[in-house]
């Protein structure tokens, strides 16, 4: 099913491109409300809001491997580092880095200020999305210093991911999903396969967004 597919129109942006994508695949999230998401390189975790639950999922079907209750209070992104997993939250200024396999924190890095409502991991460092000042800061993963932000594009950033040579961001305010360099250039921007895009999260081939519907949709880029 390729987006220009979808019975509804952008009403905030009519300029998006619409033939952007193809969904390869549906599956369903056990969160009631679905927030960030990530790849670990064999599953994927989605972050529950109402319970501040990780839930490691199957990538075919859904179906839960293990659950962790997140020690960040108001979790609300999560991303992979080829090793642990990140997490942040828009209530407080602390990332903290935990065990994939038991959530015990790893490390803790203290920014100054922000309200994150997303996480993404790329070159070597973290990428957060500071409501409050509607920037993306890139982080030092080691210092927690805050090394370069660019302004978001849209309104709000509820999923981020980074697949090597661009950053992926959605806007749930927009139903918008953009595309950008590193530097904060926006490349592209499409309409969401859903009406609620929250997290995203790369596999080396497909990107995957989980919508406030609670379905998660692995899409194929085609263009």
């Amino acid at each position: 099913m390729a987006c220009q597919d979808r019975i509804f129109d952008n009403p905030f942006d009519p300029e998006i491109s619409e033939v952007i994508f193809e969904v390869v695949n549906t599956i369903f999230t056990p969160s009631t409300i679905p927030l960030g998401l990530t790849w670990d390189g064999s599953t994927l975790w989605n972050v529950d809001g109402n319970s501040n639950t990780l839930y490691c999922l199957n990538r075919t079907n859904g179906a839960q491997i293990r659950a962790l209750t997140s020690p960040l209070p108001s979790t609300t992104g999560i991303a992979y580092d080829g090793h642990d997993l990140w997490i942040c939250s828009e209530t407080t200024v602390e990332v903290y880095k935990i065990n994939l396999l038991n959530g015990e924190i790893q490390k803790r890095l203290h920014l100054q200020r922000g309200s994150f409502t997303a996480i993404g991991y790329g070159q070597q460092a973290l990428w957060l999305a500071d409501l409050q000042s509607n920037t993306i800061h890139r982080v030092n993963p080691e210092t927690g210093e805050i090394q370069f932000s660019f302004s978001n594009p849209g309104v709000r950033v509820d999923g981020m991911t980074f697949n090597g040579g661009s950053l992926w961001i959605s806007d749930p305010t927009s139903l918008t999903i953009y595309e950008l360099t590193p530097e904060g250039i926006v490349k592209r921007r499409f309409l969401s396969p859903g009406q609620s895009p929250r997290g995203l999260a790369f596999d080396g081939y497909y990107l995957w967004n989980v919508d406030g519907n609670q379905k998660i949709y692995q899409l194929r880029v085609i263009k």
